[in-house]
């Protein structure tokens, strides 16, 4: 049975939606690897940086939201495996139970990281180093790519808890704001790539063609184009969600939302975290994963700076040990 999603969940999912061995048949919990103390950073409950020692703390949870580019609901039976759309959003939200506050942690599509490829009939074919944006792609459902994303980000940011994943293919979008009447939004930067009307210091209204245009377009002939988008969602999702809470009477719409866009949607994020998500403040600035583009044989890729990540990541999850 599906869970009743809040409010902020579908706001910020329809603006981010654009675009080995094998793994149990089940969503496992990720355990807790064991403490380690060199410089390696097996990462775990604590680790040594620079001569530091840190330790997780355990007053945040994290959920993965992915927008999936593909134009078949997550209802749709029969999808071949590596055919079912790929993740071309991906931002993990970080929730301080402590603080109140979430932080959005965005990861570029085109990250070049250890994916797990599988044939046709769901066995393991072999792990290759790609875009993360495939991994959804070589599960054969909705709740099967979640889950390869969710163990593949966890690794990406060295083995960092991922509590819950929740994502939406792209034609919710249009739904979504077509059922608001419309999105008013004051445009930062020019964006007359998008539209010849878009530019700096206007106010456009966006119906629901309109804004899913607005944060999915990218001219994939220019190399960059993909992290310029991530950087337009980003501002797209905080200006939306300050819009909508400062017109109030949002509990009035969500029912009718959720009857909307639940065919679009695919989520295991537990009731607790759905609370947490919908009281907690969004902090107003969003961090990446730190890392280069680099214009490819056939398409972007993205490489992580690991160091700078290791800082992030202890910053982010981790607080000096006493």
């Amino acid at each position: 049975m599906r869970k009743k999603i809040s409010l902020f969940l579908l706001l910020l999912l329809f603006v981010f939606s654009l675009t080995g061995c094998k793994a149990p048949d089940e969503d496992p919990v990720l355990p807790e690897p064991p403490a380690a103390e060199s410089e390696d950073l097996e990462w775990s409950g604590t680790v040594v940086l620079d001569g530091t020692t840190y330790r997780r703390r355990t007053d945040l949870k994290t959920v993965l939201f992915l927008g999936i580019d593909d134009t078949q609901t997550v209802e749709a039976e029969g999808i071949q495996v590596g055919n079912q759309g790929r993740a071309d959003a991906v931002v993990l939200f970080i929730l301080d139970k402590t603080a109140k506050t979430t932080q959005a942690l965005t990861i570029s599509r085109n990250t070049m990281t250890e994916v797990d490829v599988y044939k046709g009939n769901g066995d393991p074919a072999y792990s290759g180093v790609m875009q993360l944006n495939m991994q959804y792609a070589f599960g054969d459902s909705p709740a099967r790519g979640n889950f390869l994303m969710k163990r593949t980000v966890s690794e990406l940011l060295y083995n960092t808890r991922i509590d819950g994943c929740l994502s939406m293919t792209m034609e919710g979008i249009a739904v979504i704001v077509d059922g608001m009447g419309g999105i008013t939004v004051t445009l930062p930067k020019d964006y007359t790539d998008i539209d010849a009307g878009y530019t700096a210091g206007t106010a456009v209204t966006l119906d629901g063609a309109a804004a899913e245009r607005f944060v999915r377009y990218r001219d994939v002939n220019v190399s960059g184009s993909a992290e310029d988008r991530l950087e337009r969602q980003s501002w797209f999702v905080h200006t939306l969600f300050r819009q909508m809470r400062e017109q109030g009477n949002l509990e009035e719409r969500l029912d009718w939302m959720l009857e909307t866009a639940e065919e679009y949607i695919e989520s295991d994020v537990d009731a607790e975290t759905i609370k947490m998500l919908a009281d907690y403040q969004m902090l107003d600035e969003t961090e990446k994963v730190p890392g280069t583009n680099r214009a490819g044989k056939l398409h972007d890729e993205y490489y992580v700076d690991e160091e700078a990540l290791k800082a992030q990541i202890v910053e982010l999850f981790y607080e000096p040990a006493e």
